[in-house]
């Protein structure tokens, strides 16, 4: 049986400049772009901005990848350690992965916002992630800090 594919939005879309998506991608294969139900807004961070999946009415654009032979338990874990999702801790969990259902049908994971929205979070009209960091010329969250 084929894994469930992940439902990407932003920071671990392919291309983006972060440690843990260029290594991920080596073990998944694109699929194409996907909408999901949801509203999408854009969370400041010290180290760039980065886009917060929440539920409501809209529609969220990503990418669909499902993982190749080879991704295993610790790849997944190394995913869900930089969401900042703990299975055991639901409710510490700054992002919970869940399955959900694409407009386009099909299901998929995805790493819903899990806490409620900070101070200073923009909503973002359309739901492109890229496309509004494009717009307003902000910087994406690398998943590097400044130590």
């Amino acid at each position: 049986m084929r894994p469930l594919p992940f439902f990407f939005y932003g920071t671990l879309l392919d291309g983006s400049d972060n440690p843990v998506a260029r290594e991920v991608h080596r073990l998944l294969e694109p699929m194409g772009e996907a909408e999901a139900a949801g509203v999408l807004y854009a969370i400041p961070d010290e180290a760039g901005w980065f886009p917060a999946l929440v539920a409501g009415q809209g529609a969220v654009h990503g990418r669909l990848y499902v993982p190749r032979a080879g991704f295993d338990a610790a790849d997944l874990a190394r995913l869900d350690a930089y969401e900042d999702f703990d299975p055991a801790d639901l409710a510490g969990s700054l992002y919970v992965r869940e399955e959900i259902g694409l407009e386009s049908g099909g299901r998929a994971q995805v790493y819903r916002f899990n806490q409620p929205l900070p101070e200073g979070a923009q909503p973002i009209p359309g739901g492109d992630f890229r496309g509004w960091l494009a717009e307003t010329g902000l910087a994406q969250f690398t998943g590097l800090r400044e130590a």
